[in-house]
């Protein structure tokens, strides 16, 4: 028996709702850490120079 058949329609939404918030924000956290890297870090040790 799952324990989402004793929830209320409206408690189910929540999850949903919650569920696909967090992977958004996990996503969008992923996409910044990539631009970071790519217009920040990569430039910086550009001018470095270091390997």
């Amino acid at each position: 028996m799952s324990r989402f058949s004793q929830m209320s329609p409206t408690g189910k939404r929540a999850w949903g709702v919650g569920l696909i918030l967090f992977f958004v924000v996990l996503i969008g956290a992923i996409g910044y850490s990539q631009w970071y890297a790519i217009h920040v870090n990569v430039p910086h040790y550009e001018r470095t120079g270091t390997p």
